[in-house]
């Protein structure tokens, strides 16, 4: 068999003939970005061959310059005899960068737990010391002690705490602590230590995101938030979104390696937290953890292709209770692990517990809308009589992805920006300071609304290529608009976007919008009808309500209807692991939910097609975007 050989760390592997040069690197254990998930659509997956050659098959998003130094696309390559392949070094989105996803760093969300029931308690007691003859054994004796504490007719007990339980017995003469988690319908130990003085015992919070994960260490005494720590989920090297990670899951030996992903991301960002917080990951025994559909199922290495087949089953929507071990958490390996329950293929426990964070969950009974923004937008509507769900490929648009310039809201991203109204050049700010690197969604938004208010850029996503503009540039068919010079930026390469930039935008922004005006009127109502308006997602933090209303992302609505909750997501996971009334009221949501397939909704391509322009087709859903033709002074369109 011929053999592959990476640089820059020197591992070889032998594959068969016809091996994709991405399957050899995942065979020799490295991974080589597949955004696409291996479909030859992206073209992020350039290598270099360095000796021998591979059958190449052709791709557009190579240019003539990279073909001839050699760099061929990975996952449209295959090995035919031995060969010496470079790797280039990965770019900002595959590093553990810090991010800013709108989390609270100490409160973790507003909400306070009044009730605080955690996922597992800590229980102090005396065991009564062995006596001769009495016929007890050491766990007889704990569980007779135990049982009455928790008021449970049984209590279940797993070798690794059978295993410890002579030794801590002993440390104090019987005096012991045991955590315990009480969710089912019989109790079950987790953990032993001698003594009555043990601190209390600490709990994680997780949100499993497609792009970003979030995780916070809690005090289960206190339910103070201890630790809050984010970063990229190393799954976007094989998928920017769920469907290119599901179709990089098409194989075994590839879904093992997106399960290894995940766990490594969040074993990684565990460990950070508790390194923050001084503590030991031994003393997390509780672990809740919230993620869509298909995240959870790649978390447990469940194969997620049937949610993509008709009819869109998945393995599992209400996932049972898994201790840490079983699942590969690197936390005490006897934790509990609770994961939120999911309603729908592409619905998952990330909104369920974002709807803890909602009105209704406290018994509001006004029409609301909750839209979380990411890279697979989700949408709850309803009322205290009715709960309606749905999903929509955004795609990854508003997080950076797919953007030649783009990347996530972190230091070095233009995160807001303003468009002179007579010269069409751009004013910005940079997250940190400094030079920028690129443009989130955020600063996209800003900048595509800037321009269509000033009358740089059209309903359809074309700019204006008169030469009224100095910063927009003509080259054939396509045009773009320099958002920082090269002498401003860190790389000494210009910040530009272009109309193929601007149309993934116009297509996430419709997408999102059309899916929640057809929900509203599935169920007679309309925008003004709504109450409250929620909006998730660390997106939002950096999001202009203004300008996400001129581009047609959100509805016309009055702006304080608009509630900002933030990363919705973890702070309703936090409830979950700290509270049992918030627990049960997450599994009584979910029950409510009625899912809305999308693609089996006759009406949705219409709507989405209406609003594939700025702001729309049906100017009068946008009353306050008032648009005018360009006179010969240059004025034009405004908004109020």
């Amino acid at each position: 068999m011929p053999k592959v050989t990476f640089l820059p760390p020197g591992l070889s592997v032998d594959v068969p003939c016809g091996t994709s040069l991405s399957d050899a690197a995942l065979a020799a254990g490295l991974s080589i970005g597949l955004p696409c998930g291996g479909k030859g659509t992206c073209g992020k997956c350039l290598v270099k061959i360095a000796e021998g050659t591979a059958d190449a098959k052709p791709s557009l998003k190579a240019t003539d310059e990279e073909r001839a130094a050699g760099f061929v696309h990975a996952c449209l390559s295959s090995v035919t005899e031995d060969v010496t392949v470079v790797i280039p070094e990965p770019d900002a989105l595959a590093l553990g960068v810090h991010l800013d996803d709108g989390i609270d760093p100490t409160e973790g969300g507003a909400q306070a737990v009044a009730d605080l029931s955690p996922l597992t308690r800590r229980v102090r007691l005396a065991v009564p010391r062995p006596a001769a003859m009495d016929g007890l054994s050491d766990l007889d004796r704990l569980d007779r002690a135990l049982r009455p504490l928790l008021k449970a007719r049984r209590v279940q007990y797993p070798l690794p705490f059978i295993r410890d339980l002579p030794r801590e017995l002993r440390m104090a003469g019987g005096e012991v602590t045991v955590d315990v988690a009480t969710e089912s319908a019989h109790a079950r130990a987790v953990r032993v230590r001698g003594g009555r003085g043990a601190a209390g015992g600490l709990g994680v919070a997780v949100d499993l995101g497609t792009t970003t994960i979030s995780v916070q260490l809690v005090s289960l005494e206190s339910g103070k938030t201890l630790s809050t720590r984010n970063g990229y989920n190393d799954q976007v090297l094989c998928g920017l979104d769920v469907i290119s990670r599901m179709n990089y899951a098409s194989r075994p030996e590839r879904l093992e390696d997106l399960r290894a992903k995940a766990l490594a991301s969040v074993n990684r960002l565990m460990g950070e937290a508790c390194d923050e917080a001084g503590a030991s990951r031994e003393e997390v025994t509780a672990c809740a953890l919230s993620g869509n559909t298909v995240m959870t199922h790649l978390l447990l290495g469940l194969p997620p292709e049937h949610i993509r087949l008709d009819p869109y089953t998945p393995a599992v929507l209400g996932v049972p209770a898994f201790t840490a071990s079983e699942v590969g958490l690197d936390i005490h390996q006897n934790a509990l692990v609770r994961i939120s329950p999911s309603v729908g293929s592409y619905v998952g426990g990330d909104i369920t517990a974002g709807m803890l964070l909602t009105g209704l969950a406290e018994g509001g009974g006004e029409l609301f809308l909750l839209l979380d923004i990411g890279t697979n937008g989700e949408i709850v509507l309803g009322n205290a009589d009715f709960l309606l769900t749905c999903a929509c490929s955004a795609g990854p648009a508003f997080e950076g992805g797919g953007i030649d310039c783009g990347m996530r809201a972190t230091t070095g991203a233009i995160d807001r920006v303003t468009v002179d109204g007579d010269t069409g050049r751009a004013g910005y700010t940079v997250i940190g300071g400094g030079r920028p690197a690129g443009i989130c969604g955020s600063g996209l938004i800003d900048l595509a609304s800037g321009l269509f208010l000033a009358g740089f850029l059209d309903a359809s996503g074309k700019l204006d290529r008169s030469g009224r503009c100095p910063a927009v540039e003509a080259n054939g068919r396509r045009a773009s608009y320099t958002v920082a010079r090269a002498d401003e930026t860190r790389d000494g390469k210009p910040v530009r976007v272009s109309e193929t930039d601007i149309d993934n935008l116009m297509r996430a922004k419709a997408a999102i919008f059309s899916a929640a005006s057809l929900m509203l009127s599935q169920v007679g109502f309309s925008f003004g009808d709504l109450s409250v308006f929620h909006v998730a997602g660390g997106f939002g933090k950096h999001l202009d309500l203004g300008h996400a209303i001129a581009i047609g992302l959100l509805p016309d609505i009055p702006l304080d209807r608009f509630r900002y909750l933030g990363n919705a997501s973890l702070a309703g996971t936090k409830l979950a692991l700290l509270s049992k009334r918030h627990r049960n009221l997450q599994e009584e949501l979910a029950s409510r939910m009625t899912y809305l397939d999308l693609s089996a909704s006759p009406g949705y391509m219409d709507q989405y097609t209406a609003a594939l322009f700025l702001p729309h087709t049906e100017l009068h859903l946008f009353p306050s975007v008032r648009v005018r033709a360009r006179d010969a002074e240059g004025k034009g369109i405004d908004s109020r």
